[in-house]
């Protein structure tokens, strides 16, 4: 839950959460009421999977590697959600800074290395 508190302090972050693999909520914090919370984390769960897909269509139709998504976003007029892994985050659009948001999702999915 450190993470999702972290991302709320971001400017414009409303609400995060993290996912399960099976889209199952695994935890959540802001402003999203826990039934809202939960389709929220099926829905972008799902959509990740779709852009893991759509990936592996352009490497297999250019022949290039590379096309592994590492996040993505979905626009609407007021709000939008960005994706990384297996967390999400709702935001503002009029105050967000889209770069930021997606550096913090990027930093908390670095997998940590073992200790030795």
């Amino acid at each position: 839950m450190v993470e999702l508190d972290k991302l709320l302090l971001l400017k414009g972050v409303v609400a995060a959460l993290r996912f399960q693999d099976d889209g199952g909520l695994a935890e959540a914090a802001g402003d999203l009421e826990h039934v809202n919370a939960e389709l929220a984390a099926d829905l972008c769960h799902a959509n990740g999977r779709y852009m893991q897909h759509n990936g592996d269509m352009f490497m297999t139709l250019s022949g290039q590697s590379g096309w592994t998504p590492s996040g993505w976003m979905m626009a609407g007029d007021q709000l939008s959600v960005c994706g990384f892994s297996d967390m999400a985050c709702f935001v503002r659009n009029g105050e967000v800074l889209f770069n930021d948001v997606f550096r913090a999702l990027a930093e908390i999915n670095v997998p940590s290395l073992p200790e030795s």
